[in-house]
């Protein structure tokens, strides 16, 4: 099932619009309500002014990427299964490079 890109858009906008103007009620001024609701869903505030379009523009970035990588996964899952093969996991090229033994950079000195 296909959810409708707006149905997916108004919860994130009103909890952003929530947000922010339970902040104004509280006395903050609209920059400072905007970068504490940027803030407060997952964006950095030092050093930034944001705007509560701004933020909720990247917030939708962050929704639509994700879904697409959700996307991705269940396409691969589904390709592995119908081929019958199943996907092996890239390892760490440090793994693949280490003998079995440990390696002590810097041995204590006595």
């Amino acid at each position: 099932m296909d959810l409708q890109p707006e149905s997916t858009d108004r919860p994130v906008a009103a909890s952003l619009k929530a947000t922010y103007r339970a902040l104004l009620a509280r006395g903050l001024e609209a920059g400072e309500a905007a970068n504490l609701t940027a803030f407060l869903h997952g964006l950095p505030s030092g050093g930034f002014r944001w705007t509560l379009p701004e933020v909720e523009a990247i917030i939708q970035r962050r929704i639509a990427h994700a879904a697409e990588v959700r996307a991705e996964s269940a396409a691969a899952a589904v390709a592995s299964r119908t081929t019958g093969q199943a996907r092996r996991p890239a390892s760490h090229p440090r793994r693949e490079a280490r003998s079995g033994s440990t390696h002590v950079i810097d041995p204590p000195r006595s």
